[in-house]
């Protein structure tokens, strides 16, 4: 293991393509194009998420795939921050300065369960950023759309987050967006996507890559 992480040496940016359609799943237009690097290798994480990500003026869309998984899904809605899923941390308006999240950063869970009255539906929730300088708005009803595909090693998520979620979207004023992406998983804990696991990336804005919203 050398002293320095080598994803702690570089700030990460990633390019988000403008995509027509990005919901429902079945007419998404995310494609080869819209894939994340996976980093697990270099921040020394197991190597379990797939993650695409797009966009257009109605919100960001999101297709996530985790395999490596045992066992069952605990996917709680009254407690978001522990609960099994994707994990999302999204800023609309970064300044790259700021170690403290502000009203336009907002942190998403992505449960593939959980949800509905029989607790087996997927749903999105939004989970709490420690140390916020300032809280985002409360998250509408209804602005995220989610659907989910388990099984007994892993999960599948697809999700639209539209732009009442987003505190702050505003694509054409500000096309760069703050962005991070952990796994939670009760064997395995937490699974950061792009930065070591000892760094404060739950709750420090620029420990968090960057999303460029390209056309």
């Amino acid at each position: 293991m050398p002293l320095v992480n080598p994803a702690s040496v570089f700030n990460l940016r990633f390019p988000c393509p403008w995509k027509e359609r990005l919901w429902p799943p079945a007419e998404s237009h995310l494609d080869k194009a819209c894939y994340l690097p996976r980093l697990a290798g270099i921040t020394d994480v197991p190597d379990i998420l797939e993650l695409a990500v797009g966009w257009n003026e109605a919100g960001l869309g999101v297709r996530a795939k985790v395999e490596g998984l045992s066992g069952n899904r605990w996917c709680q809605p009254t407690k978001p921050e522990d609960s099994d899923g994707l994990h999302l941390w999204i800023a609309t308006r970064p300044t790259g300065e700021s170690h403290r999240a502000g009203r336009f950063c907002r942190r998403l869970a992505l449960l593939p369960t959980g949800g509905g009255k029989s607790a087996d539906k997927p749903v999105a929730v939004a989970a709490q950023i420690p140390r916020t300088s300032e809280e985002a708005s409360s998250l509408p009803p209804d602005a995220v759309f989610i659907e989910a595909v388990n099984s007994s090693t892993g999960w599948q998520i697809e999700a639209f987050l539209t732009a009442p979620a987003l505190p702050g979207w505003d694509p054409e004023e500000s096309p760069r967006l703050g962005f991070f992406a952990a796994t939670i998983d009760r064997r395995l804990g937490k699974i950061p996507a792009f930065a070591p696991p000892e760094f404060p990336w739950d709750s420090d804005p620029t420990t968090w890559a960057e999303l460029r919203l390209i056309r």
